[in-house]
């Protein structure tokens, strides 16, 4: 399993309270965070947990192209986390960092890219590989060869069996059960506590026990720009 190792400060694009949990879980790993960055102007001039909000993503990027800084992007939305990914990226000569609390578990068999969020309690089994910009909040579980792309989230107390594929920026909701062997397709919404046993199409919601597809999406260009 490779993950970056964080050596120096951070900064954190986002001030929600998904950010506020990515602080805990950096801080957990003994770096220092220096400030946060995000584009609600309400926040302009505030502190986040004793941490200042340093301006919006405009002044993020001009930020980090002077100072010697890793960066983590805690947005919780999974389109424009890609959004954001895209302008940030483009302007660091490094990856970005993965934030993974110290209580998850992960396979030394297991793989991971950049910029993930590996909340407490994750179990990551063996042979299961990880894209980027991923989130696994609370308490999820991911059973061997899984492979999870880009942008995709698992909410609190997910069980993904083994051999299951998450697509980009697939959403499952709290508590969501995928048996062995399917597929959430791209973009797709799997609604809090459903058990899926079909594979579910991309840009779709599916809910219910078992899950099954009650609407299609629209696709559009904004969704996957950036």
């Amino acid at each position: 399993m490779s993950s970056l190792i964080l050596q120096r400060a951070v900064v954190i694009i986002g001030a929600s309270g998904h950010a506020r949990v990515c602080l805990d879980i950096i801080t957990a790993q003994g770096v220092n965070v220096l400030g946060f960055f995000d584009d609600d102007e309400n926040l302009r001039g505030s502190t986040l947990h004793d941490h200042n909000i340093l301006g919006d993503t405009k002044s993020a990027v001009a930020y980090i192209k002077n100072e010697d800084v890793d960066v983590f992007i805690a947005i919780g939305n999974n389109y424009t986390r890609k959004k954001i990914a895209s302008i940030i990226k483009s302007e660091l000569k490094y990856p970005l960092i993965n934030a993974v609390h110290p209580s998850t578990i992960i396979s030394p068999h297991s793989s991971m890219g950049h910029g993930n969020f590996i909340a407490p309690g994750v179990i990551i089994n063996t042979d299961t590989k990880l894209g980027s910009y991923v989130i696994l909040n609370t308490g999820a579980t991911i059973d061997h060869d899984n492979h999870i792309h880009d942008f995709a989230q698992m909410s609190p107390g997910c069980n993904l069996s083994g051999n299951v594929t998450v697509e980009e920026g697939a959403f499952l909701g709290t508590g969501a059960v995928v048996i062995p062997g399917k597929t959430i397709g791209s973009y797709a919404i799997v609604g809090a506590g459903a058990v899926v046993i079909d594979d579910i199409p991309p840009f779709s919601t599916a809910v219910g026990v078992p899950a099954r597809v009650i609407k299609q999406n629209i696709q559009t260009d904004t969704f996957l720009s950036g």
